[in-house]
């Protein structure tokens, strides 16, 4: 769970003020259509008050949550490692709180304010560009590798007329740094780099037997910073390389990649 403010015990939450406004508020239908057993529903409307009343709640901002979006997005990790079916429920609890709590804040901006049905409809939105089969009552559905080809053409689709996106753009580099490799060889892959060119020191990340990162050098020090240098320097050789190609990274051939790698 996140840490409970100082002096403080409950009613952490937040919620959309437009549901506690007399609005119609949000609901997914469950419940038999008994309104009253619509727990989402509810959770919508009870965090609206405690974000309008509670003094911790009203200070909030979207920056000042992130810590606690970071810890919960981690407690949820573990829970599900655990595979103990109650924690689980309980830490996507905490994970809906915070969704609940940034559609309040937006609620409340004075330009370009949004609550959780606009979240919501953000979702929708993307599933209809990107899967549309989904919503055909009679479609079974593609199979995975076309249902990823499909959604990746939409995707360019939506980038059309803009700045080509590089292969790690849009990568959140703040991530732990296991994290981040794993997130930067995935596009890589994805973008056809050759195994070749993916360095060893990407691949293994070694401990010694004291606990301690042990890098190519035989030096020790933090695994985190050591391992997030690697994968710097590797998102880096992609850039370059990307930006000697003459045709899309998506379209390139190995040996093109392989052309335009950095030598050090």
């Amino acid at each position: 769970m996140t840490p409970e403010p100082p002096g403080r015990r409950e009613e952490r939450p937040p919620q959309n003020r437009s549901a506690d406004a007399g609005e119609a508020p949000f609901s997914t239908g469950g419940g038999g259509g008994d309104a009253g057993r619509d727990r989402l529903a509810e959770a919508v409307a009870v965090l609206a008050r405690i974000r309008r009343h509670g003094q911790w709640e009203s200070a909030q901002t979207h920056s000042s949550l992130l810590p606690y979006l970071i810890e919960e997005s981690w407690e949820l990790v573990d829970a599900v490692a655990d595979g103990d079916r109650d924690e689980l429920v309980s830490e996507l609890g905490d994970l809906l709180l915070q969704v609940l709590f940034h559609a309040a804040i937006g609620a409340e901006r004075t330009d370009g304010a949004f609550d959780i049905h606009d979240v919501a409809g953000a979702l929708l939105d993307k599933l209809r560009r990107r899967a549309p089969y989904w919503f055909d009552d009679a479609a079974a559905g593609p199979d995975a590798a076309e249902q990823d080809r499909l959604w990746q053409q939409a995707k360019r689709a939506e980038r059309a007329g803009g700045r080509p996106r590089g292969v790690v753009d849009g990568i959140p580099w703040d991530m732990p740094a296991l994290a981040l490799g794993q997130k930067v060889l995935e596009r890589a892959r994805s973008a056809g780099v050759p195994e070749d060119l993916i360095p060893a020191e990407m691949r293994v990340v070694r401990v010694d037997p004291a606990g301690v990162f042990s890098g190519p050098d035989g030096g020790s020090g933090s695994a985190e910073v050591a391992y997030r240098r690697v994968v710097r320097r590797f998102a880096d050789s992609i850039r370059r390389a990307e930006a000697s190609l003459r045709a899309p990274p998506d379209e390139a051939s190995a040996d093109d990649w392989r052309a335009g790698w950095p030598r050090r």
